[in-house]
């Protein structure tokens, strides 16, 4: 009997140590501690047969947590993988993006310059008002080549900069609830399209964006703020996580002492998850 009793419970431990995944953790430890009060109680119930203790239940409770670790470990790692290559991707984007926005300021500079030059070719030799109208189509062609040129100017200048970019302060509250807050940095030129990456499908609603700061030096206001605000980190032990509890007015406080005053929108618009509040309510009369 103590032989049909121990190996039906090391078979339920190693099966259930074997299943255990950084999802499933908790369930699973559940589940091991409730074997481990029905082997117990097995003995209990059958008190006649002298039935040992030969459960081992600190070297398998030790084994399980080892593996969540293990699992916690790889999943940490994974994540520091996958950021590694989005910042990768972002650096090359932002790097490119300015190229190609030279190459198309100059492809347009260089068509509307050629409809521009049959413009006054074709005023040579008109008269009246096809005249004025040819003279109001070559100031307007001549407004557009200069706002090209201006593009391509600030497009190139883009390329040449390393550390420009903008650092954001969003939140979620029907995700996270209030007084949460991501600050992190983006290098891309059109900054919101990082914040609709993070609205992705991981979420169940949108961020709203409170502050979107332009800076020289975006990654080192990014790193003063995090370092400014430390205690307030949710996660202290995967700084990747870069949320914080804390009431908006100090972040802002923190923004004007390192950066300079900036425009900030206090209250969060957060209309999907109203509105999700408001279905709800209405399902429920």
């Amino acid at each position: 009997m103590q032989r049909i009793v121990d190996s039906a419970w090391k078979f339920k431990a190693k099966t259930l140590l074997a299943g255990v995944t950084i999802n499933n953790w908790q369930s699973k430890y559940d589940q091991l501690r409730k074997e481990r009060e029905a082997y117990a109680a097995v003995s209990e119930k059958i008190a006649f047969l002298n039935l040992e203790d030969n459960s081992d239940r600190e070297s398998i409770r030790q084994q399980f947590l080892d593996k969540v670790a293990l699992l916690e470990k790889a999943q940490e790692e994974k994540e520091y993988q996958a950021e590694l290559k989005r910042q990768m991707r972002e650096e090359k984007e932002r790097q490119d993006e300015p190229e190609r926005r030279q190459r198309e300021a100059e492809e347009e500079e260089r068509r509307l310059a050629e409809q521009q030059k049959l413009i006054e070719e074709a005023l040579r030799a008109a008269e009246g008002a096809h005249r004025e109208e040819l003279e109001k189509q070559r100031l307007e062609l001549e407004q557009k080549i200069q706002e090209a040129h201006a593009q391509y100017e600030r497009a190139k200048s883009m390329a040449q900069l390393t550390k420009q970019g903008h650092v954001y302060i969003i939140s979620n509250i029907g995700s996270f609830g209030e007084d949460v807050f991501k600050i992190g940095m983006t290098r891309r030129l059109e900054p919101m399209d990082r914040v609709k990456e993070l609205s992705g499908a991981s979420v169940p609603f949108d961020f709203d964006v409170h502050a979107m700061i332009s800076c020289d030096d975006a990654p080192a206001l990014e790193k003063t703020l995090h370092d400014s605000l430390e205690k307030y980190r949710i996660n202290r032990i995967n700084l990747r996580k870069e949320f914080f509890r804390v009431k908006l007015e100090k972040i802002i406080n923190e923004v004007e002492r390192h950066h300079g005053q900036v425009e900030y929108v206090a209250d969060p618009a957060a209309l999907q998850y109203l509105q999700s509040l408001e279905y709800a309510e209405n399902e429920a009369a």
